[in-house]
């Protein structure tokens, strides 16, 4: 069972994510509800509790809400969290970037002596060790190896797990090879901004009209 919710993951499971079983998706769309995966997860294995769930969640929504994962050790329901860590919202900072409005705030970065926004080194977190601390199996993952290992020792867990994987930043497909109409400023100083107005309401005037 794949449950997802935020970010870009789910277009990216409805791309190329086959199921082969009733009830063998759950993700939600249309609201980007960040926080909803690892505590749907919990939901789904209650209601099936002989399936293995997995819930497949970023780096910022995992941070948003996981509370639940303690709640499924207290439970004795297991739950397999699969966090992909690229140390951004991602989704959100890809959209900035296409509004050309440039990072604002979406990066997980140290501040830099006195800029105006977080502009330093990456933040490090070790996601593995927050679900180790909580009494899940952790597993730390940088190669497909590694990925199939893991996958494979935490279906043999009793507990919960956690599979934290390093993603290089910057590396989402830029606008998922569409556009997203969720507003733009049509009035700025900036140039990048004006662009990405003009190209907004071309895209709008060639979209269909319902």
């Amino acid at each position: 069972m794949a449950v997802a919710a935020s970010g870009s993951l789910p277009k990216d499971l409805q791309r190329i994510w086959r199921t082969t079983a009733l009830h063998g998706y759950h993700v939600e769309y249309g609201y980007s509800c960040m926080g909803y995966e690892v505590n749907a997860a919990l939901g789904v294995k209650m209601a099936e509790p002989s399936r293995e769930v997995y819930a497949l969640v970023g780096d910022g929504a995992f941070m948003v809400s996981h509370s639940e994962l303690i709640t499924s050790l207290q439970e004795r329901s297991k739950i397999n969290v699969i966090l992909f860590d690229n140390m951004a919202n991602g989704c959100i900072n890809n959209l900035q970037l296409g509004h050309g409005m440039g990072s604002f705030f979406t990066e997980f970065r140290f501040r830099d002596n006195d800029a105006p926004q977080s502009a330093g080194a990456m933040i490090p977190v070790d996601f593995a060790k927050i679900a180790e601390g909580y009494g899940c199996k952790s597993y730390r993952v940088t190669t497909e190896e590694e990925l199939r290992h893991a996958l494979a020792d935490a279906a043999r867990q009793q507990a919960s797990t956690l599979i934290d994987i390093k993603v290089l930043p910057k590396t989402m497909l830029h606008n998922y090879f569409s556009w997203w109409r969720v507003g733009n400023a049509q009035t700025a100083v900036d140039a990048d901004i004006q662009a990405a107005a003009r190209r907004e309401n071309e895209n709008i005037f060639m979209a269909r009209q319902y």
